[in-house]
């Protein structure tokens, strides 16, 4: 036992540490490689022959040593040969692991191996490299779920070239999308590695077999129909955003008004709409631009990686945000910045400034805004996007009416305690999110956690990679609220002792 691990150990090493970049520069070279294993396969037949239960476990060793060193290679090259050859490889290491050992199925098995590693040595040396520019690619889920119906179709038609182009156009995609699905849902990851090694043989077998084709197809699109379904964001989601930010807005203009009520200038207070106004405009001008912007250079990797950074950018001023009004919750803060800024511009007789006080309040809340819709709107259902809007809209114009109209006043410690526990949430679920849609462009490495379902609403995907940060984001929440509750208690103990 020690020594086949050894055996294993030193072959891996020296196999894995070989200069990979020169033998995917050189076709050729790779095909010759790739051609080498055939004989260890041969070996491996002899042995079964020879009913040589040491050497059958050696050769499965070096098999799966030398396949390990050179499966990227041909995976890029040819996706195909890479899924036929994975599958028979993987076959072969189960069928000599039997016991008691069934010495004609290992042979069969060695064989199996030595004729993929053939085909996929021939395929490698006439075509090395011409797959992926012959074939359109698709880039998304949705858009390979479109393929793969086009191979049913193709299948149920018996329609050989155009079956051909469609597995080969869906082998070829699936390297940029398995990251995806691998974190959401493992299983269905390893269903659907499953189903295109049979999807492949199928349509290279001789003849080909239409009726397992079909039914490959048919499992795939079973498989990935139901990760469409699963949205990061929801409809509260996107009612949270507007009416945190629109709240806010919504008090800065009131207590601008109701000082200016207060201090005998109540003729100036169209300043501070005036103000608002153009501040309503530039959040909307700023919203079209950087949609712009995104729409241009939003395509296939580039979308996830924009939606990634931009939920990353977002969580920081979510979080930014979520400590001044965590700072700001005893309204000294508050009150102080909004009466100090008003009189200062009142005394000057600067109107221009009580109306610029207003626009920046505004737009700093309106350009937050845009920049979280952003974030959200890749991950997002369209219907779930405008009902959340519409409903964060349809709250915030009954909220400016009580406060401004009937002259309700919002209890501002409440608002600012549950505004944070708002923020926080939203800011913990963008890094969750953000960092998977990196991940899922292959800008961040994936190491999944199978025993962790995912839980979209709150932005957990059973990743290391995405969840460290947000238990230490959760840690430090928790310090920060325990810590400002120790603070309050004794400052409440030193003023009844005074």
């Amino acid at each position: 036992m020690l020594r086949r691990t050894t055996i294993a150990l030193f072959l891996t090493l020296t196999l894995v540490l070989l200069p990979r970049a020169a033998v995917q520069a050189q076709d050729n070279g790779l095909s010759d490689q790739v051609r080498t294993m055939a004989l260890h396969a041969t070996e491996g037949i002899e042995a079964a022959e020879a009913q040589d239960a040491t050497v059958i476990a050696r050769e499965v060793l070096e098999l799966e040593a030398y396949w390990s060193a050179l499966e990227d290679g041909v995976r890029t090259q040819q996706p195909a040969a890479y899924l036929a050859l994975e599958e028979a490889i993987d076959d072969l290491a189960d069928t000599a692991a039997q016991t008691p050992l069934d010495v004609r199925a290992v042979q069969a098995a060695f064989a199996h191996v030595a004729a993929e590693v053939n085909e996929a040595a021939e395929l490698l040396a006439s075509a090395p490299a011409t797959a992926a520019g012959q074939t359109d690619v698709p880039q998304t889920l949705p858009a390979l779920l479109q393929r793969i119906d086009g191979l049913y179709e193709a299948a149920e038609a018996a329609d050989l070239a155009t079956s051909r182009q469609a597995v080969q156009a869906i082998v070829l995609a699936w390297p940029a999308l398995e990251g995806d699905v691998a974190a959401r849902a493992p299983d269905a990851y390893t269903a659907i590695e499953a189903h295109l090694g049979q999807a492949s043989a199928a349509v290279r077998g001789q003849p080909v077999d239409w009726h397992a084709l079909e039914t490959s197809a048919a499992s795939l699109r079973a498989t990935i129909a139901p990760l469409l379904e699963v949205r990061a964001y929801t409809a509260f989601d996107a009612a949270a955003i507007i009416l945190r930010e629109g709240l806010e807005a919504l008090l800065v203009v009131a207590a601008l008004l109701t000082f200016l009520r207060r201090a005998n200038h109540a003729d100036k207070q169209r300043w501070v709409w005036l103000g608002a106004g153009v501040g309503v405009l530039l959040s909307i001008a700023v919203a079209v631009l950087l949609q712009a912007i995104f729409s241009q250079i939003a395509a296939g990797r580039n979308r996830e990686i924009i939606e990634g950074v931009t939920g990353l950018i977002a969580a920081a001023m979510l979080f930014y945000v979520s400590y001044w009004l965590h700072s700001t919750a005893s309204l000294n803060g508050w009150r102080r910045y909004i009466d100090t800024s008003t009189t200062r511009a009142l005394a000057r007789g600067n109107l221009i400034g009580l109306a610029l006080l207003a626009m920046m309040a505004i737009f700093r809340e309106g350009a937050e805004t845009a920049v979280f819709y952003l974030g959200i709107a890749p991950a997002i259902a369209l219907q779930d996007l405008l009902l959340g809007i519409g409903a964060g809209v349809a709250v915030l114009a009954v909220a400016a009416w009580l406060i401004l109209v009937a002259g309700v006043k919002l209890p501002l410690r409440l608002f600012f305690q549950v505004a944070g526990i708002l923020v926080f949430y939203l800011g913990f679920k963008f890094v969750g999110t953000g960092i998977h849609a990196l991940q899922v462009a292959g800008a961040v490495p994936t190491t999944p956690i199978p025993w962790l379902p995912a839980i979209p609403f709150f932005g957990i995907y059973p990743t290391v990679e995405s969840l460290l940060p947000q238990v230490i984001i959760l840690g430090a929440g928790i310090g920060l609220y325990v810590y400002g509750h120790v603070r309050q208690a004794a400052l409440t103990t030193e003023v009844q002792a005074a």
